[in-house]
């Protein structure tokens, strides 16, 4: 049983040790060693609609907690010549007031090589892995569900002249669930080839094709008397890239023809465009502000053997108050469009509205604070909800 000061102080007190022990840096400042309290108010924890009967969908009449996460982590970055070395690991312990059976261990790990053979010819590699706690929009139900998920990547850039670049990328990745959700398990591999023109001023557009397979990675998954994996084929082809409109803004972002191929149910197939464009415009030498539009299938570790196709926009605002002060935004509306299996159709429609407030108090040591409201309606009779957030978090490093 923690103590008062426990659930509710941790973030005052690692301030205040912050203060009594202020950073130091270690080796020349390539290695950061932190922690880090984070102390967040959920108003809905399941995210569940306002039509069901708590009581019985949770055997708890309760929607509401408070959860305290401590982390404890490390960072490095290490250059030498042309070379650059990071790696980072943050494990962490959540830990939910009244809702118990939450409580876990997470982690996030980095590794990544940025290599270089001369400065024409640049790249990297690299491996993530996390494991943490799903979030509870999809099963709105008291069924956690821990997620492992494993990336590992190679990228490359090769600037063949001044003004013409070509680039790669091969990515692997994994993602596992737990119990039921195992049916949401999904292994992916992709490629990605492309060219690009490049002028003066650093501004490029070219084209690039990628292929993409995925599967579920267990074989004795059966859904509607039917042993089924969620395999598909995608290729996508299209342009990209990256362009400055004026001395303050910036477009950049890609426009594809996507062709995605289910092994089984191929109705769900989808050909069509896609795409992500993210304008930003600097009004002020303080002040930015993002703008994305974006077009795409879906993971399918989202849903439950089915089709999702996601169209949104978010606009995202900062403002550097003071060189120690920060304050964020973040307005977005998205829609997801389900085509499901067995069943009718539905869509969910998602707006999300969040501000935070971010201070430098000295260069390893910030305080945090934010609210956050979103708000999701359906086609579903029970797929809407509500839900408020609240957090405060103390990073302190050494």
């Amino acid at each position: 049983m923690q103590t008062t000061i426990g659930r509710s102080g941790k973030a005052v007190l690692i301030a205040a040790l912050a203060a009594a022990f202020p950073a130091h840096a270690l080796w020349d400042d390539k290695l950061e060693v932190f922690v880090q309290e984070n102390l967040t108010h959920d108003s809905n924890v399941f995210r569940l609609s306002d039509k069901i009967d708590a009581g019985a969908q949770l055997g708890d009449s309760r929607r509401a907690d408070n959860v305290s996460t401590t982390s404890l982590g490390f960072f490095l970055d290490a250059p030498y010549s042309l070379q650059r070395w990071q790696l980072a690991y943050t494990w962490y312990r959540a830990n939910y007031s009244h809702f118990n059976d939450l409580d876990h261990d997470g982690y996030i790990g980095k590794a990544s090589w940025l290599w270089a053979v001369t400065p024409e010819l640049t790249g990297d590699v690299g491996y993530n892995q996390s494991r943490g706690l799903s979030s509870f929009a999809n099963i709105q139900g008291r069924q956690p569900d821990l997620v492992t998920t494993k990336m590992a990547y190679a990228n490359g850039v090769w600037m063949v002249t001044a003004a013409l670049r070509v680039h790669g990328q091969a990515v692997g990745a994994e993602t596992q669930h737990t119990g039921l959700r195992a049916v949401n398990d999904l292994r992916t591999r992709a490629a990605e080839t492309g060219i690009s023109f490049v002028n003066k001023a650093e501004n490029r557009i070219g084209i690039a094709v990628r292929a993409e397979h995925g599967e579920n990675p267990n074989t004795d998954q059966v859904i509607g008397g039917v042993v089924f994996n969620n395999e598909y084929n995608q290729e996508s082809i299209g342009i990209q890239g990256k362009w400055d409109v004026t001395g303050n803004s910036r477009l950049d972002g890609r426009l594809d023809y996507t062709r995605r191929r289910y092994e089984q149910f191929s109705e769900r197939n989808y050909s069509g465009p896609t795409w992500r464009v993210i304008y930003t415009w600097a009004p002020t030498g303080k002040t930015t502000i993002a703008t994305t539009l974006w077009r795409d299938v879906a993971p399918l570790e989202d849903i439950t053997a089915s089709f999702v196709l996601v169209t949104g926009i978010a606009v995202k605002p900062e403002w550097n108050v003071t060189e120690k002060v920060s304050v964020r935004g973040n307005l977005s509306y998205a829609r997801w469009e389900y085509q499901e299996l067995f069943g009718d159709d539905f869509e969910h429609r998602v707006k999300n509205a969040s501000i935070s407030v971010l201070w430098r108090a000295a260069r390893h040591i910030t305080l945090s604070g934010g609210l956050t409201r979103e708000v999701r309606t359906s086609t579903l009779p029970t797929g809407d909800y509500k839900v408020d957030t609240a957090m405060v978090e103390a990073h302190v490093g050494f």
